[in-house]
């Protein structure tokens, strides 16, 4: 059975639950046999929704964060915007893990150098054109869960939103999405939500307001118990000792700056000032991985570590097969390789993820 195959049978056995308000959203897929993008679709209820999945089997499966009285205009100016949820995309992507080198490699398409983990340009010739490849391993998930745990803190004892209103979905990919579903904020926008992605990614924050002079030397002036940003430098300060320590300025300045660095949350901002968004359909499949777009409640998030998260999240078969592949990844998801023969025997779902993602791998024979 080929992929398209798999996830056909996946769709058959495994009815997708709808969103909230489906009949006021836009729907979008991708199919594996074309690049571009169906869209402008609606449903009015979830067993059209389903027939349609099970009918076209979509690559990648995709619904508007926004609400509109008529979702299946071809014209955005038409749809009708009523108002859109706020959804917070965290991608280890852009995060330089310690497990990169493991698993990530790029080559720069101007001099050619190649090498691995995380490169945003090349260190030789300084081109920012490369070619990467990249995958995924339970400690990337990890770094991605924490940075979701810390953006839930800030979002309920900063902002006041209620836990109940926040919905955290595992992308099927390389982090998570977080839905926060409260009508207070439904009608908030673009510039009133980049506010709010401003103040949980920590910008904007002048050191020289949080310090005061004694003697010669300035030390940090708030409580562990001040609201807000205040509270939360103080908190990263005392974990290095350092809450109640007199230092020179620009020594306690660089300081802060680093505390907040790590109590920020490392979120795209562009996903969530989007007011006309698409996002990943919980309970489908992710084309790029296999795994499911998986639904959590904040509860099973704090519990779960990044290895039980992905086995949740493994969707297809795990029949042994043997796949024949140039050049292996020393870890993905929660498997190590050795770098030596192009021939292993793995788990049928980590096979498709490694022929979605490679274009030199190929799966040889089951057993």
């Amino acid at each position: 059975m080929d992929i398209q195959g798999l996830f056909k049978e996946y769709y058959r056995k495994n009815p997708v639950p709808p969103p909230p308000s489906i009949e006021r959203r836009e729907f979008a897929f991708t199919t594996f046999s074309s690049s571009g993008m169906i869209r402008h679709i609606s449903f009015k209820n979830p067993e059209e929704m389903n027939r349609y999945i099970i009918e076209r089997i979509p690559r990648h499966a995709y619904y508007s964060t926004a609400y509109y009285s008529d979702p299946s205009a071809p014209e955005m100016e038409d749809k009708g915007w009523q108002g859109a949820d706020m959804v917070f995309d965290i991608d280890v992507d852009h995060i330089d893990t310690p497990c990169k080198p493991l698993h990530d490699t790029w080559r720069c398409k101007a001099c050619g150098a190649h090498g691995r983990g995380l490169a945003l340009k090349c260190p030789v010739c300084g081109s920012e054109s490369l070619e990467r490849q990249t995958w995924v391993c339970d400690r990337c998930i990890s770094v991605a869960r924490e940075e979701a745990l810390k953006l839930i803190d800030i979002l309920e004892e900063d902002l006041g939103i209620s836990r109940s209103e926040m919905i955290p979905v595992f992308s099927g990919h390389r982090g998570f999405h977080i839905h926060v579903e409260d009508k207070a904020l439904i009608d908030l926008e673009q510039e009133a939500r980049r506010e709010i992605a401003d103040y949980v990614r920590g910008l904007g924050i002048d050191p020289d307001l949080y310090i005061e002079r004694t003697g010669d030397l300035y030390k940090y002036k708030y409580p562990s118990t001040a609201p807000g940003w205040r509270g939360r430098i103080a908190m990263h300060l005392a974990l290095r000792g350092k809450e109640d320590t007199p230092l020179p300025r620009e020594e306690l300045k660089k300081l802060i700056m680093e505390c907040v660095a790590e109590a920020r949350a490392n979120i795209d901002e562009k996903v969530t000032m989007d007011v006309k968004r698409l996002i990943r359909l919980p309970g489908t499949l992710h084309g790029k991985t296999g795994l499911k777009v998986l639904l959590l409640t904040i509860q099973q998030l704090e519990a779960m570590d990044a290895a039980s998260i992905i086995e949740r999240a493994v969707a297809l078969p795990d029949t042994p097969v043997k796949v024949e592949m140039e050049e292996w990844p020393r870890r993905v998801l929660g498997f190590t390789f050795s770098e030596d023969g192009s021939k292993k025997t793995v788990p049928l779902y980590l096979a498709v993820y490694l022929v979605l993602n490679s274009p030199t791998a190929r799966i040889l024979s089951i057993g």
